[in-house]
């Protein structure tokens, strides 16, 4: 009577996370880009504008673009990275100094590529 033991490979947990754009205030927008346990993706919240009141009615608006593991390795091999942390500093070094129009270069980079990602709004 004791405790089961796990002898299996257990994949270490990757979370990697960076800002590319942030606008703090009444008006605000925040671009981000993650890494976790082999997908990625990117979220772009906007609020507090007149337009973000007419799609929601806390004038809150957010985008999310991401990634399956198929294409998240394809944008890693397209960036040159081999891991998830390389991946999310090198979209920074890349696509930060855009913005917050980041998310449309991070998209037609990805077009331009032949890689695909799911898109969600959320009002």
């Amino acid at each position: 009577m004791g405790h089961k033991k796990y002898y299996g490979y257990k994949p270490k947990h990757e979370h990697y996370e960076v800002t590319l754009y942030e606008k703090e205030g009444k008006v605000g927008d925040l671009l981000d880009f993650v890494y976790e346990d082999g997908r990625c993706g990117m979220n772009h919240y906007y609020w507090g504008s007149e337009i973000d009141y007419e799609y929601s009615h806390r004038g809150e608006v957010e985008h999310n673009y991401i990634w399956d593991e198929e294409n998240t390795k394809k944008l890693m091999l397209r960036t040159g990275t081999k891991n998830g942390k390389d991946l999310v500093k090198t979209m920074y070094e890349r696509f930060g100094n855009k913005g917050s129009s980041a998310d449309f270069y991070i998209r037609k980079f990805c077009e331009d590529k032949d890689i695909k990602y799911d898109f969600r709004v959320w009002y």
